[in-house]
């Protein structure tokens, strides 16, 4: 039902091929969003799964498990030691904050997001926070894990259709030892906590 032709043809403006790319993304999985403002232009917004793509990951472990996080979406790595652990994070509403080079950093604790820990903020000298700083859709949020193990290219597949509606994972990959490790989805994560 949308078409950029000034004119309609026989042949042409009628939106047919734009409708045959939004059929071919669906059908992987993808979406199409649109914005559009009279005299302003219109946004087109194209989101396409990870899927069986080979991507450069960090792996992390919380709650003795695996997890992998795209490079695409991790901006650094932060590690707190001792007291200056304990005193990095701050609450604002009740949202827990890291002030990172002045700017304030909403904090998400994986285990407590995904319901396997809950949070611990021990205040002892060797309590240790492992924080990857994660971006998704220009929002930037720590995500506090229990260890930040090494960089690996890892292959993506899809979960499967009864997993298809849980959002903080964008797929899973097997590791070299054997073991399934899922794939941290930056934008789910943040919706859901």
């Amino acid at each position: 039902g949308f078409s950029a032709a000034a004119q309609v043809t026989s042949v042409s403006g009628r939106g047919v091929g734009m409708d045959v790319v939004k059929t071919n993304i669906e059908r992987i999985g993808g979406t199409i969003e649109m914005h559009s403002a009279v005299g302003q232009g219109a946004t087109l917004r194209i989101r396409i799964p990870l899927t069986l793509a080979i991507v450069p990951a960090l792996i992390v472990t919380c709650g003795g498990d695996d997890y992998a996080i795209p490079q695409v979406c991790l901006l650094e790595l932060v590690r707190l030691e001792g007291a200056q652990a304990t005193a990095a994070i701050e609450n604002i509403l009740d949202v827990p904050v890291h002030r990172l080079r002045g700017d304030l950093l909403p904090m998400i604790w994986l285990g407590e997001t995904l319901g396997i820990a809950q949070r611990d903020l021990g205040h002892t000298d060797d309590t240790v926070l492992n924080i990857a700083v994660l971006q998704a859709d220009g929002l930037q949020f720590g995500l506090v894990v229990d260890a930040i193990c090494d960089n690996q290219e890892i292959v993506v597949k899809p979960l499967g259709k009864l997993l298809k509606d849980v959002t903080c994972y964008a797929g899973a990959t097997i590791m070299g030892d054997g073991r399934v490790a899922l794939i941290l989805d930056a934008m789910g994560l943040a919706n859901r906590a």
